[in-house]
């Protein structure tokens, strides 16, 4: 039989070593929360960080895994005396002072200058032909002539250009029509004076507009006053033997009638 002071001593043993043991797994535990990897959540827009309580948490496990103390949780969070928590709840661990962003000031890029433009002071060459419109239909054919002794003018409408020339008769193929060099950029009016014995066949005066760089050529008409007479045949004697002809006509008509109306009647 076993003595009673054995055995209490025996059973002290067990309860001390079976009090060091479970404190030591606490340690242990305790030690491995505190060493627990944990990163701080981003505060929101208004500063508040937050932590979403996971199964198995308490408050003495959030404690020693965010080191927000249990007394701050339970004053933060509005929580009961005995720091009653659930999963899922978003307890609040500290509130800082939101973040304003800095504005970032973007400068534009610079713009490299636009070419300018440089006036172009040009000039340009008015033409000018006088030929014979021997057939007078206002163009320049094949067999019709340059013609001499005519007087050309150009004037601008500003009245800062003015030149004047004398044409040159000629077959075409062998003369060139006469031409005013370096005219300024503009609108100008162009007439014709033509020689005596001669009547236009075309419009004397022009109005053109000349830009840098263009060749303009104008053609003048104009064809002998004797020609002109000859076309102009009065209208009255080319008409009066046709005129004759059906007078004539209607007459022998109106006498064939008139012998038809007087022997049908004899015969009735």
């Amino acid at each position: 039989m076993i003595k009673k002071p054995w055995f209490l001593l025996l059973i002290f043993l067990f309860v001390s070593l079976g009090s060091g043991l479970l404190l030591a797994s606490r340690g242990v535990q305790a030690r491995d929360l505190a060493q627990a990897a944990y990163n701080t959540p981003t505060p929101n827009a208004q500063g508040q960080i937050f932590y979403t309580v996971q199964e198995g948490d308490n408050c003495t496990r959030i404690f020693l895994l965010t080191g927000v103390t249990i007394d701050d949780l339970v004053l933060l969070n509005s929580l009961t005396a005995a720091c009653e928590i659930y999963p899922g709840m978003q307890l609040l661990l500290a509130q800082v002072d939101p973040v304003t962003p800095t504005p970032v000031e973007i400068q534009p890029l610079p713009v490299p200058g636009l070419p300018t433009s440089t006036p172009f002071e040009g000039f340009a060459q008015i033409c000018v032909a006088l030929f014979e419109d021997l057939d007078g239909n206002q163009r320049r054919s094949t067999n019709e002539f340059f013609l001499g002794g005519g007087v050309v003018s150009v004037n601008n409408r500003i009245g800062t250009f003015s030149q004047t020339l004398e044409t040159v008769g000629g077959n075409p193929d062998l003369v060139n029509p006469v031409c005013f060099d370096e005219v300024p950029e503009g609108e100008y009016n162009l007439s014709m004076g033509i020689p005596d014995g001669y009547n236009p066949t075309t419009s004397m005066n022009y109005s053109i507009e000349v830009t840098a760089g263009d060749v303009i050529v104008v053609d003048f008409g104009a064809q002998p006053s004797t020609q002109m007479a000859e076309l102009e045949v009065p209208v009255s004697q080319e008409r009066s033997p046709l005129l004759l002809v059906v007078g004539l006509f209607l007459l022998a008509g109106g006498a064939g009638l008139a012998y038809f109306f007087l022997r049908a009647k004899m015969k009735a």
